[in-house]
């Protein structure tokens, strides 16, 4: 039912008119998909928090990212403190995960995380793996997570849900805030991490 919905009814407009008339289905296969995006490293994450804004609108998009988020990012803990490096091979290079800036400083540890998530353009796949490693609890750990991808998250829903509502101004200011935070961002990471080398 999803594709042929998704296809007959003109792509994105189909996608979003099935999520919306499978009230609890849509939002969970949605919930499913953010869960393994953020498990499965290598998918980005911004197209499925443009699909939420767009599919539910900013408020509800958010907070089903941030569910998806927490959710994934608790499951993701739990392997590397079961696996360790194994399953963090599969993903990312060792060399990477050392040259991230919060092994540096453990006593600030959850501040540098924070700060870390917080600003859009580090690589936080990378990262979330990297916590199960670090001493960090988990219920310590969800609580940032959760607070920190807040902004980014809540800017891209904004974006697409203004695109759905045809407000094309508001969604081209998002656009351009959210790249200048990005672009901030990744050059912030890339000095810290250039210090760690």
């Amino acid at each position: 039912a999803f594709l042929p919905a998704f296809e007959s009814a003109g792509g994105a407009e189909g996608l979003r008119s099935w999520l919306r008339s499978h009230t609890w289905l849509g939002r969970a296969v949605f919930l499913l998909m953010t869960v393994a995006q953020i498990v499965l490293a290598f998918i980005p994450g911004e197209p499925l928090e443009m699909a939420a804004g767009y599919a539910f609108g900013a408020v509800e998009g958010t907070i089903l990212c941030i569910i998806g988020i927490v959710a994934g990012s608790a499951l993701v803990y739990c392997l590397v403190r079961t696996l360790g490096m194994r399953i963090i091979r599969v993903f990312f290079d060792p060399e990477k995960i050392r040259r991230l800036p919060f092994w540096q400083n453990r006593r600030r540890l959850e501040l540098i995380a924070f700060i870390l998530f917080l600003i859009p353009g580090t690589p936080k796949d990378m990262m979330t793996y990297a916590i199960g490693l670090t001493p960090l609890p988990l219920h310590r750990w969800l609580l940032i997570t959760g607070t920190a991808r807040l902004p980014s998250v809540l800017t891209s829903t904004l974006c697409a849900d203004a695109v759905a509502q045809g407000d094309y101004t508001l969604a081209a200011i998002m656009f351009v805030l959210s790249a200048a935070m990005a672009l901030a961002g990744v050059l912030y990471y890339r000095r810290s991490a250039d210090k760690n080398a």
